[in-house]
């Protein structure tokens, strides 16, 4: 089932993560520190270790051009079919994209307003000339 992101719904579903066994990561910072040589996690650790909501379809390709306009850009497509937030105990946000098998190869930290404005994409808003978002 596909859940529209907003807010109120990351909220609902924060939770402090348990402890992880040893040698496992407790955060997304030593979840996803593999990335940088190459090597991609699966989303199921990831919703171990915080509250993870699955964004629209919308806000997927939202999350994906953002990720090529923030350096390191890449030339290629970032690997996903899918986008997500998560959140951890620690209170780091991070947008992700992830394939139809489960993999995450491709995140960023989100800050405050990057979230504000992928909610108001999956309520369907939308920057009107002359009005700040």
């Amino acid at each position: 089932m596909m859940h529209r992101f907003t807010l109120a719904a990351l909220a609902a579903v924060l939770v402090h993560a348990p402890a992880s066994a040893e040698g496992r990561p407790k955060t997304l910072e030593e979840l996803f520190a593999p990335l940088s040589q190459g090597v991609c996690v699966k989303i199921d650790d990831v919703r171990k270790v915080s509250a993870t909501v699955q964004l629209t379809p919308d806000q997927f390709q939202f999350v994906r051009a953002f990720w090529m306009a923030v350096p390191p850009a890449s030339r290629e497509l970032p690997p996903g079919d899918k986008a997500f937030l998560a959140k951890d105990a620690e209170g780091i946000a991070v947008l992700g994209l992830y394939d139809d098998a489960g993999q995450v190869c491709a995140v960023f930290k989100a800050t405050d307003w990057l979230e504000r404005l992928v909610d108001k994409v999956g309520r369907g808003e939308s920057g009107k000339p002359g009005q700040p978002t």
